[in-house]
């Protein structure tokens, strides 16, 4: 008997998520189709129905994590307010963020990883990039678009860079005062 649709999308999902944590954390170079789809609770064999290849997942890993992160979420959910510009701020640029990534924002946590990916993966993380650029733009009050856009990329690049450096730096007052001082340039 056939698996259902609903049981191919909840098996996709899977394989997304464990996908997600452990390129991640330890990068596309160092997981293995095996490693994900044993994370995944599946056998290596139902990779191939649902993906052609280890690069083609990477790529919709990132999309998909953007896109079903609770913390994006929230911030997108609803018009455009300076609030809801602070929440996303703090939240992003927070210990539990660095700390603890059950939902690892793709921007930051495969910053370095993405440069050496095929075209594919770094056309989804540009894409997810110009989503968060466009959506920070939204809450900013400001009356020029151009300025509005100029401050949304130097928001965004902010908190990408402040959350990849905090992984970084294995010191944890060095973190604490990065934060601190990344959100009150913010």
């Amino acid at each position: 008997m056939p698996y259902t649709p609903e049981h191919k999308e909840q098996s996709r999902t899977k394989i997304l998520k464990a996908a997600s944590l452990l390129f991640a954390s330890r990068g596309f170079d160092n997981v293995t189709i095996d490693e994900i789809m044993a994370a995944a609770g599946m056998t290596r064999g139902a990779f191939y129905a649902h993906f052609k290849t280890k690069a083609a997942l990477y790529a919709e890993s990132i999309t998909s994590t953007a896109v079903n992160n609770s913390r994006a979420r929230s911030f997108l959910d609803g018009g455009g307010s300076i609030e809801k510009l602070h929440h996303l701020v703090k939240s992003y640029l927070s210990r539990d963020h660095i700390d603890g990534p059950s939902e690892p924002c793709p921007l930051s946590f495969l910053v370095t990883d993405i440069v050496n990916r095929e075209p594919q993966g770094r056309r989804a993380y540009t894409h997810v990039y110009q989503q968060l650029v466009a959506h920070v733009a939204e809450h900013i009050p400001c009356d020029r678009k151009k300025e509005r856009e100029q401050r949304a990329y130097g928001i965004s690049a902010l908190l990408i860079g402040g959350v990849a450096l905090g992984r970084a730096v294995g010191d944890d007052k060095t973190v604490d005062v990065l934060l601190a001082s990344c959100l009150k340039t913010v």
